[in-house]
């Protein structure tokens, strides 16, 4: 059996079950199993040692790839995609490696949060089939530990 793999907060903030994220796809786990993370600080941190397999060019994605072959999805903001990279900045590109704590992308809530997006960011595994478990919910720090895989 495997090691389990611990993933921190990518932000500090609140932690809520992905099933109260106002879009269907992540609330229904269409995208993966994870967690609903209201940011209240505006870096995102690599949750663990990872490659970054894409870096949206609108800065509001990143998709990293552990290893282990573990990968998953950061997703700042709902339908943000279509501020077309306003209010977000890219640390990394395709292809990098990252460290736990490495900065991803920064981004500006109050352009956000003037267009009218919500600041929810979902924070969900992609084709795991190791389980799960959401070690907290409510408030949590940066690099505070936040899901395991096993």
């Amino acid at each position: 059996m495997a090691e389990p793999s611990i993933f921190t907060s990518p932000v500090g903030g609140v932690v809520l079950p992905l099933s109260q994220c106002e879009d269907a796809c992540f609330a229904q786990g269409r995208m993966g199993r994870g967690v609903l993370l209201m940011p209240l600080t505006h870096t995102l941190l690599a949750p663990a040692d990872a490659q970054v397999y894409f870096a949206f060019t609108t800065g509001h994605a990143v998709g990293l790839q552990t290893p282990r072959g573990e990968q998953f999805i950061l997703h700042v903001g709902l339908d943000t995609h279509r501020l077309q990279g306003r209010g977000f900045h890219l640390h990394v590109q395709t292809g990098d490696a990252v460290r736990r704590g490495d900065p991803l992308l920064t981004f500006d809530p109050q352009i956000l949060t003037e267009g009218g997006f919500s600041l929810a960011l979902p924070f969900v595994f992609c084709h795991s089939a190791r389980r799960l478990r959401i070690l907290k919910l409510g408030p949590i720090q940066p690099g505070e530990d936040l899901i395991m895989l096993y």
